[in-house]
């Protein structure tokens, strides 16, 4: 669960936005004015959902002071649409802009895209389905579990999930991870895929066989 601060001085716009993000997956914590939503920001915060006309303190001082001391995702939500308004959030460092009216999904699509991407990012992590592969740690990780790996499946792991949706062939993964002076032939590929599809368990079908060819990593899309 993700939490965002919504920066709103129109009580029916959080209201609006509460409703609908409440039953998902992001928590909306709420404040009325700059003021106020300053003083709820802490680490727990994800994500901002920021006016810009409030009384007191506009929005765009808000945003200056927030990135003096946080890097939180911001997302700006006003009514004012003029080129200028945008530019203008994007330097004092915002993340997105969206304009009023709006729909919640909308909303909700952009704020999580963001946190899914932020949190990649953070993390240094590739995930497929409900496979993640750690790249800090050198462990795939299913279902909140580590599996161990040897380096050389860890390398092919990374190299098909790299290349998700792209037939690979034996002699181009070979060549990726054994070099081109490598002289043996495609069975070691086929040791490492066997191999793979056992520490994948569940969701060994992730990766599929293309005949004649090769393999690729199909996800959840297979």
């Amino acid at each position: 669960m993700y939490k965002a601060l919504m920066i709103e001085d129109h009580k029916e716009v959080r209201d609006f936005v509460k409703e609908y993000f409440n039953h998902k997956e992001i928590e909306v914590v709420e404040a009325q004015n700059g003021y106020e939503g300053l003083s709820l920001l802490d680490d727990t915060i994800d994500i901002i959902l920021l006016d810009i006309m409030m009384p007191g303190i506009d929005g765009y001082e808000v945003c200056k002071q927030i990135r003096s001391q946080y890097n939180t995702l911001i997302v700006f939500i006003s009514a004012l649409s003029e080129d200028e308004n945008q530019l203008k959030a994007y330097e004092y460092g915002a993340d997105d802009y969206i304009t009023k009216p709006f729909k919640p999904s909308l909303l909700y699509a952009k704020c999580l895209a963001l946190l899914k991407r932020n949190k990649k990012i953070e993390t240094n992590q590739l995930q497929s389905g409900k496979v993640i592969l750690d790249l800090d740690k050198h462990v795939l990780v299913i279902e909140e579990n580590d599996i161990a790996l040897t380096d050389k499946e860890f390398k092919l792991l990374r190299y098909l999930m790299e290349n998700q949706g792209i037939v690979l062939s034996r002699e181009k993964i070979l060549d990726a991870l054994w070099g081109y002076d490598y002289y043996g032939d495609g069975r070691a590929v086929d040791t490492y895929i066997k191999r793979l599809r056992k520490r994948l368990e569940n969701y060994s079908y992730y990766i599929q066989t293309v005949v004649k060819i090769g393999y690729i990593w199909k996800g959840e899309e297979s």
